[in-house]
Protein backbone atom coordinates (compact mmCIF):
# COMPACT_ATOMS: atom_id res chain seq x y z
CA UNK A 1 0.00 0.00 0.00
CA UNK A 2 1.20 3.51 -0.81
CA UNK A 3 2.20 5.59 2.23
CA UNK A 4 1.47 9.24 2.92
CA UNK A 5 5.23 9.90 2.85
CA UNK A 6 5.46 8.47 -0.67
CA UNK A 7 2.52 10.58 -1.78
CA UNK A 8 4.08 13.75 -0.37
CA UNK A 9 7.32 12.96 -2.15
CA UNK A 10 5.37 12.48 -5.40
CA UNK A 11 3.95 16.01 -5.21
CA UNK A 12 7.17 17.55 -3.95
CA UNK A 13 6.04 18.48 -0.44
CA UNK A 14 8.28 18.26 2.62
CA UNK A 15 7.16 15.23 4.62
CA UNK A 16 7.86 16.73 8.04
CA UNK A 17 5.03 16.52 10.56
CA UNK A 18 2.75 19.56 10.26
CA UNK A 19 -0.55 20.47 11.87
CA UNK A 20 -3.57 20.11 9.55
CA UNK A 21 -4.18 23.83 9.12
CA UNK A 22 -5.29 26.05 6.24
CA UNK A 23 -1.77 27.06 5.21
CA UNK A 24 -0.70 23.43 4.85
CA UNK A 25 -3.91 22.57 2.97
CA UNK A 26 -3.24 25.43 0.55
CA UNK A 27 0.31 24.15 -0.02
CA UNK A 28 -0.85 20.58 -0.58
CA UNK A 29 -3.56 21.50 -3.07
CA UNK A 30 -1.28 23.75 -5.08
CA UNK A 31 1.53 21.19 -5.12
CA UNK A 32 -0.88 18.52 -6.37
CA UNK A 33 -2.23 20.72 -9.16
CA UNK A 34 1.27 21.68 -10.29
CA UNK A 35 2.49 18.08 -10.30
CA UNK A 36 -0.34 15.67 -11.10
CA UNK A 37 -2.21 16.25 -14.37
CA UNK A 38 -5.93 15.93 -14.95
CA UNK A 39 -5.98 13.50 -17.89
CA UNK A 40 -8.14 10.83 -19.52
CA UNK A 41 -5.56 8.64 -21.26
CA UNK A 42 -6.59 5.40 -19.54
CA UNK A 43 -10.26 6.17 -20.17
CA UNK A 44 -9.56 7.06 -23.81
CA UNK A 45 -7.59 3.83 -24.28
CA UNK A 46 -10.38 1.77 -22.63
CA UNK A 47 -8.17 0.45 -19.82
CA UNK A 48 -11.02 0.26 -17.34
CA UNK A 49 -10.23 2.71 -14.55
CA UNK A 50 -11.94 2.28 -11.16
CA UNK A 51 -12.83 4.41 -8.15
CA UNK A 52 -10.92 2.11 -5.77
CA UNK A 53 -7.95 3.49 -3.86
CA UNK A 54 -6.13 0.25 -4.67
CA UNK A 55 -6.21 1.54 -8.25
CA UNK A 56 -5.80 5.30 -7.90
CA UNK A 57 -3.06 5.49 -5.27
CA UNK A 58 -0.53 3.30 -7.12
CA UNK A 59 -1.45 5.04 -10.37
CA UNK A 60 -0.84 8.54 -9.05
CA UNK A 61 2.08 7.82 -6.71
CA UNK A 62 3.98 4.83 -8.06
CA UNK A 63 3.18 5.10 -11.77
CA UNK A 64 3.40 8.91 -11.59
CA UNK A 65 0.26 9.35 -13.64
CA UNK A 66 -2.74 11.65 -13.48
CA UNK A 67 -6.39 10.79 -13.90
CA UNK A 68 -9.91 12.16 -13.66
CA UNK A 69 -11.93 13.28 -10.63
CA UNK A 70 -12.76 9.86 -9.19
CA UNK A 71 -9.07 8.97 -9.17
CA UNK A 72 -7.46 12.32 -8.28
CA UNK A 73 -9.89 13.54 -5.64
CA UNK A 74 -10.24 9.99 -4.39
CA UNK A 75 -6.50 9.71 -3.84
CA UNK A 76 -6.03 13.26 -2.54
CA UNK A 77 -8.90 12.83 -0.09
CA UNK A 78 -7.14 9.74 1.26
CA UNK A 79 -3.91 11.70 1.68
CA UNK A 80 -5.63 14.53 3.53
CA UNK A 81 -7.25 12.06 5.92
CA UNK A 82 -3.90 10.43 6.54
CA UNK A 83 -2.53 13.87 7.44
CA UNK A 84 -5.30 14.52 9.95
CA UNK A 85 -7.86 16.52 7.96
CA UNK A 86 -11.60 15.95 8.26
CA UNK A 87 -12.61 15.30 4.63
CA UNK A 88 -15.81 14.23 2.90
CA UNK A 89 -16.20 13.03 -0.66
CA UNK A 90 -19.25 14.81 -2.11
CA UNK A 91 -21.35 14.34 -5.22
CA UNK A 92 -21.56 17.15 -7.76
CA UNK A 93 -23.40 17.84 -10.98
CA UNK A 94 -21.51 19.73 -13.69
CA UNK A 95 -23.11 22.45 -15.79
CA UNK A 96 -22.45 21.97 -19.51
CA UNK A 97 -23.83 22.73 -22.94
CA UNK A 98 -26.94 20.65 -22.22
CA UNK A 99 -27.55 22.07 -18.76
CA UNK A 100 -26.93 20.24 -15.50
CA UNK A 101 -25.44 16.76 -15.58
CA UNK A 102 -26.51 13.97 -13.28
CA UNK A 103 -25.65 13.53 -9.60
CA UNK A 104 -22.35 11.69 -9.01
CA UNK A 105 -20.95 13.07 -12.29
CA UNK A 106 -18.13 14.65 -10.31
CA UNK A 107 -16.43 13.74 -7.05
CA UNK A 108 -15.19 16.73 -5.05
CA UNK A 109 -13.81 17.23 -1.55
CA UNK A 110 -15.21 19.24 1.35
CA UNK A 111 -12.77 19.82 4.22
CA UNK A 112 -14.05 20.79 7.67
CA UNK A 113 -11.37 23.08 9.05
CA UNK A 114 -11.23 25.98 11.51
CA UNK A 115 -15.00 25.90 11.94
CA UNK A 116 -15.62 26.31 8.20
CA UNK A 117 -16.31 24.11 5.19
CA UNK A 118 -13.70 24.42 2.44
CA UNK A 119 -14.11 23.31 -1.17
CA UNK A 120 -10.99 21.48 -2.35
CA UNK A 121 -10.65 19.98 -5.82
CA UNK A 122 -7.65 18.60 -7.71
CA UNK A 123 -9.72 16.74 -10.32
CA UNK A 124 -11.79 19.34 -12.18
CA UNK A 125 -9.26 20.72 -14.63
CA UNK A 126 -9.13 24.51 -14.85
CA UNK A 127 -10.86 25.16 -11.55
CA UNK A 128 -9.96 26.60 -8.14
CA UNK A 129 -6.28 26.29 -7.27
CA UNK A 130 -6.82 27.16 -3.61
CA UNK A 131 -9.19 25.98 -0.87
CA UNK A 132 -12.36 28.09 -1.10
CA UNK A 133 -14.51 28.81 1.94
CA UNK A 134 -18.02 27.48 1.29
CA UNK A 135 -20.06 30.46 2.39
CA UNK A 136 -22.61 32.53 0.46
CA UNK A 137 -21.02 35.22 -1.67
CA UNK A 138 -17.92 35.82 -3.79
CA UNK A 139 -14.51 34.33 -3.08
CA UNK A 140 -11.13 34.30 -4.80
CA UNK A 141 -10.66 30.88 -6.37
CA UNK A 142 -7.66 31.51 -8.70
CA UNK A 143 -7.60 31.78 -11.64
CA UNK A 144 -11.04 33.42 -11.32
CA UNK A 145 -13.49 34.46 -8.66
CA UNK A 146 -16.25 32.10 -7.66
CA UNK A 147 -19.63 32.64 -6.05
CA UNK A 148 -21.42 30.24 -3.72
CA UNK A 149 -25.13 29.89 -3.09
CA UNK A 150 -25.69 27.65 -0.06
CA UNK A 151 -29.24 26.45 0.63
CA UNK A 152 -29.63 23.91 3.42
CA UNK A 153 -27.56 20.85 2.52
CA UNK A 154 -27.03 21.97 -1.09
CA UNK A 155 -24.50 24.24 -2.74
CA UNK A 156 -24.02 25.81 -6.15
CA UNK A 157 -20.85 27.38 -7.52
CA UNK A 158 -20.68 29.99 -10.28
CA UNK A 159 -17.51 31.33 -11.87
CA UNK A 160 -16.81 34.83 -13.19
CA UNK A 161 -15.60 35.06 -16.77
CA UNK A 162 -13.03 37.58 -17.98
CA UNK A 163 -15.83 39.84 -19.26
CA UNK A 164 -17.31 40.01 -15.75
CA UNK A 165 -20.32 37.79 -16.39
CA UNK A 166 -21.15 34.86 -14.14
CA UNK A 167 -21.87 31.30 -15.24
CA UNK A 168 -22.93 28.18 -13.35
CA UNK A 169 -20.16 25.63 -12.86
CA UNK A 170 -21.23 22.88 -10.47
CA UNK A 171 -23.72 22.05 -7.77
CA UNK A 172 -24.01 19.33 -5.17
CA UNK A 173 -24.86 18.39 -1.63
CA UNK A 174 -22.84 18.12 1.56
CA UNK A 175 -23.89 14.49 2.06
CA UNK A 176 -20.76 12.44 2.73
CA UNK A 177 -20.20 9.76 0.08
CA UNK A 178 -18.07 6.66 -0.26
CA UNK A 179 -15.91 6.29 -3.36
CA UNK A 180 -17.90 3.18 -4.26
CA UNK A 181 -20.98 5.41 -4.67
CA UNK A 182 -19.33 6.89 -7.76
CA UNK A 183 -18.56 3.54 -9.40
CA UNK A 184 -21.71 3.23 -11.56
CA UNK A 185 -21.26 6.74 -12.92
CA UNK A 186 -17.55 6.18 -13.50
CA UNK A 187 -18.30 3.05 -15.49
CA UNK A 188 -20.95 4.85 -17.54
CA UNK A 189 -18.73 7.83 -18.37
CA UNK A 190 -15.92 5.60 -19.63
CA UNK A 191 -18.07 3.25 -21.70
CA UNK A 192 -20.96 5.31 -23.11
CA UNK A 193 -20.33 6.00 -26.84
CA UNK A 194 -19.97 9.58 -27.99
CA UNK A 195 -18.79 11.16 -24.74
CA UNK A 196 -15.82 13.53 -24.79
CA UNK A 197 -14.02 11.37 -22.19
CA UNK A 198 -13.72 8.48 -24.62
CA UNK A 199 -13.45 10.33 -27.94
CA UNK A 200 -10.47 12.68 -27.50
CA UNK A 201 -7.31 12.28 -25.36
CA UNK A 202 -6.34 15.25 -23.23
CA UNK A 203 -4.15 16.37 -20.34
CA UNK A 204 -4.04 19.63 -18.41
CA UNK A 205 -1.92 20.90 -15.52
CA UNK A 206 -1.38 24.13 -13.62
CA UNK A 207 2.13 25.48 -14.17
CA UNK A 208 2.30 28.31 -11.60
CA UNK A 209 0.41 29.56 -8.56
CA UNK A 210 -0.82 32.63 -10.51
CA UNK A 211 -3.19 30.51 -12.63
CA UNK A 212 -0.85 29.65 -15.49
CA UNK A 213 -1.82 26.40 -17.22
CA UNK A 214 -0.95 24.10 -20.09
CA UNK A 215 -3.55 21.93 -21.83
CA UNK A 216 -2.99 19.37 -24.57
CA UNK A 217 -5.92 18.11 -26.58
CA UNK A 218 -5.99 16.15 -29.77
CA UNK A 219 -4.85 18.71 -32.34
CA UNK A 220 -4.03 21.71 -30.13
CA UNK A 221 -1.67 22.85 -27.36
CA UNK A 222 -3.10 25.62 -25.16
CA UNK A 223 -0.87 27.71 -22.88
CA UNK A 224 -2.01 30.44 -20.48
CA UNK A 225 0.19 32.84 -18.55
CA UNK A 226 -1.41 33.84 -15.26
CA UNK A 227 -5.11 34.61 -15.64
CA UNK A 228 -4.77 35.82 -19.22
CA UNK A 229 -6.11 34.33 -22.43
CA UNK A 230 -5.05 30.92 -23.70
CA UNK A 231 -2.70 30.92 -26.67
CA UNK A 232 -3.29 27.96 -28.97
CA UNK A 233 -1.10 26.27 -31.52
CA UNK A 234 -1.88 23.28 -33.74
CA UNK A 235 -0.37 19.91 -32.84
CA UNK A 236 0.26 17.04 -35.21
CA UNK A 237 -0.24 13.37 -34.34
CA UNK A 238 3.53 12.95 -34.33
CA UNK A 239 4.00 15.80 -31.83
CA UNK A 240 1.27 14.66 -29.43
CA UNK A 241 3.28 11.98 -27.52
CA UNK A 242 6.33 14.23 -27.43
CA UNK A 243 4.32 17.06 -25.87
CA UNK A 244 2.72 14.68 -23.39
CA UNK A 245 6.19 13.82 -22.17
CA UNK A 246 7.49 17.39 -22.22
CA UNK A 247 4.62 19.05 -20.34
CA UNK A 248 3.11 16.18 -18.31
CA UNK A 249 5.83 13.52 -18.03
CA UNK A 250 3.36 11.00 -19.46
Amino acid sequence: MVSAAQYLQRIGVDGRQRPPDLAALHELQLAHLLTVPFENLDVFNRRGVTTDLDWSLPKVVERRRGGWCFELNGAFGWLLRELGYAVDYVSCQVFGADGWGRPLDHCALVVDLEGERWFVDVGFGDCCMVPVRMRDGEHDGVPRRVRWAIVGDSFRMSERARDGTWGDSLQGTFEARQLADFTPRSEFLQTEPGLAWTEKPFATRATAADGSRVTLRNGVLRVREGCGEFVDRPVTDVEFPELLCEHFQL
